[in-house]
């Protein structure tokens, strides 16, 4: 249910923080006008709005959660590292808003609007190292962000997606900088610290980017040799599980007796061999989902989930249009991500949750890709 006091404050707050997205955007020289940002952001605050109404939102139990964290400052002492983490880095979002989730979602859209604009910066440097000029395809982008079932489902509800996709493309922008200037380790540093704020378990992750980056080969390998024992301590230090096949083993196949059907991936694994020999049909399904890959339900039954997969096939299909040339820093973050990610998840939707950032970030390269498909048949006829 919605407050009337919180949507009335609301206004004030909208003017607030679209005015300071444009001056961000002038400031960073994104090229986001402020007719765009401005409806970007009242679009998804009246998607905010409507889904009080509306039955294509799945309901997540998690959002109640959150909520209760936002409007009575709930600390979750029996949560996981990542939601006590989440409670402490926004308590001074959550005074701003009052304690009011009507108001505190206009921070998230605020903080999700400003990591589509460095997330377009970083697709910046990309163009115009390929000589593009650095606007190119900047309105499809826009277009495509609107129109992700996926934000609309996770990012306008309390929930910390917002949080996690901010770490996400901050540490991107600094990957693409690294790669093609040599400069963004404070990108690279800032993005992880807070991508490990909401989801501590993506150290591995974070360790891998950090190894495969490096300019310097001796550095690179050094790293890389250094990551075999640095992932299992950092991880086990973190979250408190173990790293092993049989503890990965165990928690795919418990997740049956908890989500029953929404499950999927039930797996037999000794080492890590037999966890590499599933992983491309786990990866599969995790990228794919709803899908019927690894699980027998009709994707029909999710049916907004199935809109997602739909949206993010075509996704994939226009990054891989616009050619490994432009796309290839992009695609090595998602395919690399993906795949950690397939040793892990086991639900159904929450698939299509958990690769909510990785397709996002695919998102510039696949406007260069609509737009490069278009140039070609145009040219042909």
């Amino acid at each position: 249910m919605l407050d009337v006091s919180g949507i009335i404050l609301s206004l004030f707050y909208i003017v607030i923080l679209i005015g300071a997205l444009i001056i961000l955007s002038r400031r960073l020289k994104i090229g986001f006008s402020a007719k765009s940002i401005t409806i970007f952001f009242l679009y998804y605050y009246l998607f905010f709005i409507l889904t009080t109404w509306i039955t294509y939102v799945p309901d997540l139990s998690d959002t109640e959660l959150f909520a209760k964290i936002i409007t009575e400052n709930y600390y979750p002492p029996n949560q996981s590292l990542g939601v006590r983490l989440f409670y402490f880095a926004t308590f001074p979002l959550r005074i701003l808003s009052l304690f009011k989730v009507e108001i505190f979602i206009l921070f998230q859209i605020f903080i999700f609007e400003l990591s589509l604009m460095i997330l377009w910066k970083s697709w910046q440097i990309v163009l115009v190292k390929n000589g593009h000029d650095k606007h190119l395809g900047m309105n499809l982008y826009l277009l495509l962000a609107a129109t992700y079932p996926a934000f609309l489902i996770y990012i306008p509800i309390p929930l910390r997606e917002f949080f996690i996709f901010l770490g996400f493309t901050v540490m991107v922008y600094g990957l693409v900088d690294k790669y093609y200037n040599g400069n963004g380790l404070f990108q690279i540093l800032l993005g992880s610290t807070l991508l490990l704020i909401g989801r501590p378990q993506l150290i591995v992750i974070v360790i891998i980017f950090l190894a495969f980056f490096q300019k310097n080969k001796v550095l690179k390998y050094s790293f890389i040799v250094a990551s075999i024992f640095l992932i299992p301590l950092l991880y086990t230090s973190l979250t408190s599980f173990r790293f092993s096949p049989d503890f990965f083993e165990y928690m795919r196949n418990h997740s049956f007796s908890k989500y029953g059907d929404f499950a999927y991936g039930r797996v037999d694994w000794d080492s890590y061999t037999d966890i590499i020999f599933d992983l491309p049909t786990l990866t599969l399904q995790f990228v794919l989902s709803p899908l019927p890959i690894l699980h027998e339900r009709s994707p029909i039954d999710f049916l907004a989930i199935f809109i997602d997969v739909l949206f993010s096939i075509f996704i994939y299909m226009s990054t891989l249009y616009a050619g490994f040339r432009m796309s290839k820093i992009y695609l090595f973050i998602f395919i690399v991500s993906a795949t950690l990610f397939g040793i892990w998840e086991f639900h159904i939707v929450g698939a299509a949750r958990h690769r909510m950032p990785l397709i996002a970030i695919l998102l510039p390269a696949a406007s260069y890709g609509m737009i490069k498909f278009y140039t070609d048949i145009t040219r042909k006829k």
